[in-house]
C-alpha cells in the first residue's frame, strides 16, 4: 500500500489513517483553494492560485485551477510538533500534459495544521491557517515551490 508516510520507524512517525481522521472532521464545506508559487532558477516566477489541495487513497494531490497540472506527494516521513503535523516529503510526481514524471527533490518539507485554530511554525513568524497546509520543496535544480492551501476534499 502506498502511503503518503513511510517506514513507521518509532512512535515520531504516524499513520496517514489518523491524520485522514484529523481532516475529514475538521474540513468545512467551503471551497478551499491554494496558491502555488515557483520559482526557477533563472529568476522567472510563475503563480498559480485557486489550486485545489485533495487527499485522495493515501496521497496529496495539488491540482491547479484549468486542471492541466497536478503534484502528487505520496511518500513523506511524518511527526508533530505541537499541534503542527511535520513531514519531509521523500518522493512526489509532476502529472502535466498526459505525462507522469518524478521529482528530483533535493529537499522538501510539508506542514499540516488540522486544528481548528492556527498554528506557528517553530523558530519562525509564519502561522498555518486551521486545516490547511505549506509545502516548501527545492529540486536538485535549483527550483523552488511553495505552497499554501485550505484541504478541499478528503477521500479514503
Amino acid at each position: 500500500m502506498r502511503s503518503l508516510f513511510s517506514g513507521a520507524q518509532g512512535a515520531a512517525f504516524i499513520a496517514l489513517p489518523a491524520f485522514l481522521l484529523a481532516l475529514a472532521f475538521g474540513t468545512a464545506a467551503v471551497a478551499a483553494k491554494g496558491t502555488v508559487t515557483v520559482l526557477q532558477t533563472d529568476g522567472h516566477v510563475d503563480v498559480y492560485k485557486d489550486v485545489s489541495v485533495k487527499v485522495m487513497h493515501d496521497a496529496l494531490f495539488m491540482t491547479t485551477a484549468d486542471g492541466k497540472g497536478t503534484l502528487a506527494i505520496h511518500r513523506a516521513a511524518c511527526s508533530y510538533q505541537a499541534e503542527l503535523m511535520v513531514c519531509f516529503v521523500t518522493s512526489a510526481l509532476l502529472v502535466q500534459a498526459g505525462k507522469t514524471r518524478p521529482l528530483d527533490f533535493k529537499i522538501g518539507t510539508l506542514y499540516v495544521n488540522a486544528t481548528d485554530a492556527p498554528q506557528q511554525l517553530v523558530l519562525s513568524t509564519k502561522k498555518v491557517a486551521p486545516h490547511s497546509i505549506l509545502l516548501s520543496f527545492t529540486t536538485k535544480r535549483g527550483t523552488y515551490v511553495t505552497m499554501s492551501g485550505r484541504i478541499d476534499k478528503v477521500v479514503r
